[in-house]
């Protein structure tokens, strides 16, 4: 079939003829088509039997552009591959945490999965300061789970290495990290989010400090040197689907091979983020120690579960039996997991400049329309990124990192709640 971009009044005519996707949506005239997601990079539609809501299926296709940018700046269609692919890995390793694909279509970039009716995309009712038992163990397990399976700690070498192979061709979403967080906040660059106040605000504290510089350049050479484990790649809170007793984690079109401390640092940076928010959103300070309780949840877990996994791997890429003694394996593992937790810091304050000041900025701060108070929480949140790239190799465990969080909000908190409503 040749590619089109399929829209609201072409979309019955698609679906009707896959089987799998009929027999979900079951027999009838009409259809309820609503465009969903974020729309950053793809279209994403629901689609419903008129009159059935319970019969529905969620239609995402890749477009040749960044749909934020706009058709000026192309980009390939084989993302939708990739994610195809690590769908497939996500739903043998960690079952329950990944929906259902009905139908596959690389020609015309089309996947056609289980609709999370009844769940929502995590964001936004952490924005309104809803609380979800779970969502924290269920992160980390996800996390754990998949970044340890899919290492050099969990195959062995030539499983590997094909599997590298069947993702290396995922440049263009890698270079698309490479450039919107690592490197184009840290400049003056056209893509960049344009508020006068903020921007002055990141100049001073970001692009005048060459220290500051260097370790954000040494986080980027991590990202581009370390193929540690296959990454979800772009695992946020507008990347998990959540209610009170289940979590999905959707759209790994970003999959790459990359370091164990990005996967970690980035979804926590985002309830970091979502944190500052809540000196305006309605949760208060009850919904922000929750939020960093969860960041601890969100560590700890991964660490046990990876920790667990280890425990139970006789041989793999890096391990060969009786390589150690059984005393220095648990010093090595100790040192291993001090290593990725100090990364996922640094690698978490790459996330909260790029949210802030980059193209893509988070709802939670950037959907706030009075922009003084807009204004007083990015720069909040660029001063919060300073402070962790600065310390992030002197944290050693998450009570230390709790606990820096917790001074540095303690600090500035009555500022920044002057004259917030």
């Amino acid at each position: 079939m040749t590619y089109t971009v399929l829209d609201q009044a072409a979309l019955p005519g698609y679906l009707e003829g896959l089987p799998r996707v009929m027999e979900v949506l079951g027999d009838g005239q009409d259809y309820d088509i609503t465009e969903i997601g974020d729309g950053n990079l793809n279209f994403v539609y629901r689609v419903a039997r008129t009159g059935d809501r319970m019969r529905s299926v969620i239609l995402k296709q890749a477009v040749p552009y960044l749909r934020v940018a706009g058709e000026d700046w192309p980009l390939s269609r084989d993302r939708m591959i990739y994610e195809l692919r690590a769908s497939r890995l996500y739903s043998d390793l960690a079952p329950g945490l990944v929906p259902e694909i009905y139908h596959a279509d690389e020609d015309m970039s089309v996947v056609v999965m289980e609709d999370l009716r009844d769940l929502r995309v995590l964001r936004y009712p952490m924005i309104e300061g809803v609380v979800f038992p779970n969502i924290g163990k269920d992160i980390g397990r996800f996390l754990g789970k998949a970044l340890f399976k899919l290492s050099y700690l969990g195959m062995d070498s030539m499983a590997r290495r094909d599997l590298m192979a069947q993702f290396v061709k995922n440049e263009e979403l890698c270079k698309l990290t490479e450039d919107f967080i690592f490197t184009f906040p840290f400049v003056e660059h056209e893509s960049n989010y344009v508020n006068p106040e903020t921007n002055a605000h990141a100049t001073k504290v970001f692009r005048g400090d060459p220290e500051y510089l260097k370790r954000v350049l040494y986080f980027k050479e991590q990202f581009l040197a370390k193929p540690d484990a296959l990454l979800h790649g772009d695992l946020h809170t507008g990347a998990l689907m959540a209610g009170p007793d289940a979590t999905f984690v959707i759209d790994p079109e970003f999959a790459l091979f990359g370091p164990f401390g990005f996967e970690v640092g980035k979804i926590m940076a985002n309830f970091l983020f979502c944190y500052t928010a809540h000196y305006h959103r309605p949760g208060g300070p009850d919904y922000q120690d929750w939020l960093l309780g969860e960041v601890t949840t969100i560590w700890t877990t991964f660490n046990t579960e990876f920790l667990r996994l280890w425990g139970e791997q006789d041989e793999s890429a890096l391990l060969y039996p009786g390589f150690l003694e059984p005393a220095d394996l648990e010093d090595y593992k100790a040192d291993f997991m001090h290593r990725i937790f100090q990364d996922a810091i640094g690698f978490g304050a790459c996330s909260l400049a790029r949210r802030t000041v980059g193209i893509a900025g988070n709802a939670d701060v950037r959907g706030i329309e009075d922009m003084a108070v807009r204004t007083r929480l990015e720069m909040m949140n660029i001063d919060l990124s300073y402070l962790l790239m600065m310390k992030y190799d002197s944290l050693d465990n998450i009570d230390a990192l709790v606990a820096v969080i917790k001074d540095f909000h303690a600090a500035r908190k009555d500022k920044v709640l002057e004259g917030l409503t």
